[in-house]
Order: structure tokens, then C-alpha cells, then sequence
């Protein structure tokens, strides 16, 4: 795959924004929100929904986009693109490398009241309620593309619920730099105890979870005996240790480490007798 953007999508609250920052922020390149040019028209307009701006700025705001897409993927540096429709805004197209963001319900309206009501006037949150908002999006949606589905096919899916943003960026960067061969140069950022969630340096034991080495996340995941949370093994780990496979459900010893992204990796390990 030869590209050198990332395209984030998915319904409000999964987080986009926030990851799509924190890629940002560990590889110093730049992001584009298209969603709010149309937050911005809304607000001035004193609209409490983007479905209520006209669809002429929503085509002028798609235009520039698309433009935008095909001017960055001809550039020598990483670009960031994040918008709720943007897959039907570009649609199928082999030069980006897209990821989809979900959420559980909870963990959406969890944020919604926080944007919304924590933040106060600082929020650029629109809509009523996190129901109300996938209304308006859904109509939104047909409205501008139709029925159909935007046909795309993500390199990732990532389920944001319990994963802090910089988890996230650290598992699209690993899965990009895989997937694409480009070679980034990340910040280290100082480690995030709290994006951590109880995981600690050292030795420990586990239980494989998944194991997907061909496609994303190119490892997989080890739920951790001490913590009890999840812990992310890129396949390298496991070719370096020389195990010809893993599979879910098989017990496993490892040591773990920093991953340079502000969390945790597997490194060193082994099948547990």
C-alpha cells in the first residue's frame, strides 16, 4: 500500500478527534478535521445540529476535502484526516489507510457528558444527546450520499471504549508502519500511568486473546494475569522468541516493557509449560 495519510472514521463520541490529535502529537505531523468547518457554520448560524446547515457548505466542505486527500498523498510527509462521514466523502480508494473507530454506547454518552457538560462553553460538541446526534447524522448521511454504504473496507477496526487516545494512535502507527513500510519518526512521549490502566513494568503471565500477525493489528492481544487488562504483542515479539504459533486461549510468560508510545508492550516470550 503506498500512502502516506491516515483516514479516521465513525459516529460521534468514538474518539476521533482525540486520536486523531495524539497521532499528531507522537509524530509531530499535522491533522485535518473536516467536521469542524461544518461545527463552525452550525454555531454561527445558532444551529444545535450540523444537519441543519446547508447542504451547500457541506458540498463545498466535502470538495475540499476530496482536493485536500489528493494534494496530501502526493507530499513526502504523514497527513491525518478524521470526520465522522468521511468514508462517504471519499469513498473506496486505495491511497489512504483507513481506520474505524467504535465505542460501547457507555463509554459514548459518558463522553458526550463531559464534552457537553464538564467543559461547559470551551465544548464544540453540537446536538441534543448522543441518540439525537446519530439521528442527525443518519438522515445527514442519505441526505448528502444516499443509502448505500461508502464501501469502504478499513485496515483497522479499533474499539475505543477502554483505550486511552495515545493506545490508540500507538496501534494505528504500528498497524500504518506495517502495512505500509513507511518508517516514522515518533516523539517519546513520558509515560501515561494512567493510559497504562494497572499495567506494570517486569515479568508476568498471561492468556492470548487474539493473534492476527497477516492483518491489524499484525499481533495481538494478551490479557494480563497480574493486571487483568489487555496487553498488546506485535508479531516481531513472537518471531523473535521463535514460536511458530500462537493461538487464543494458550498461556504465555513475557516480560513487560515501554513501547515508546506512553504504554506497554510484551516483549521476550514464551510458552508457559
Amino acid at each position: 500500500m503506498a500512502t502516506n495519510v491516515i483516514a479516521i472514521y465513525g459516529k460521534t463520541c468514538s474518539a476521533k478527534s482525540d486520536v486523531a490529535r495524539e497521532i499528531s502529537r507522537m509524530t509531530g505531523n499535522k491533522v485535518k478535521h473536516p467536521g469542524e468547518m461544518i461545527t463552525t457554520r452550525a454555531r454561527m448560524s445558532g444551529l444545535t445540529t450540523g444537519k441543519d446547515v446547508a447542504d451547500k457548505w457541506h458540498r463545498a466542505v466535502d470538495e475540499d476535502t476530496v482536493k485536500a486527500v489528493e494534494a496530501l498523498s502526493g507530499l513526502g510527509e504523514l497527513w491525518i484526516v478524521e470526520s465522522g462521514m468521511l468514508d462517504a466523502v471519499l469513498g473506496p480508494r486505495d491511497d489512504v489507510f483507513w481506520v474505524e473507530l467504535r465505542s460501547r454506547e457507555d463509554a459514548r454518552e459518558a463522553r458526550w457528558h463531559k464534552r457537553k457538560e464538564e467543559m461547559g462553553g470551551r465544548s464544540r460538541q453540537i446536538g441534543e444527546s448522543v441518540a439525537q446526534r446519530d439521528a442527525d447524522d443518519a438522515a445527514l448521511r442519505e441526505r448528502l450520499y444516499g443509502t448505500a454504504a461508502g464501501g469502504v473496507e478499513p485496515a483497522l477496526t479499533i474499539d475505543t471504549s477502554d483505550k486511552s487516545p495515545s493506545e490508540c494512535a500507538a496501534e494505528i502507527l504500528a498497524a500504518f508502519q506495517s502495512e505500509t513500510g513507511v518508517v516514522l519518526s515518533l516523539a517519546r512521549a513520558e509515560m501515561d500511568k494512567s493510559a497504562s490502566r494497572g499495567i506494570r513494568p517486569g515479568p508476568s503471565r498471561g492468556v492470548i486473546r487474539s493473534y492476527t500477525p497477516q492483518r491489524p493489528p499484525f499481533g495481538g492481544y494478551i490479557t494480563d494475569e497480574t493486571s487483568g487488562k489487555d496487553l498488546y504483542v506485535h508479531k516481531s515479539a513472537v518471531a523473535d522468541a521463535g514460536i511458530a504459533r500462537l493461538e487464543a486461549g494458550q498461556t504465555v510468560s513475557y516480560d513487560i516493557v515501554e513501547d515508546g508510545f506512553g504504554g506497554f508492550k510484551a516483549s521476550k516470550l514464551a510458552v508457559a509449560e
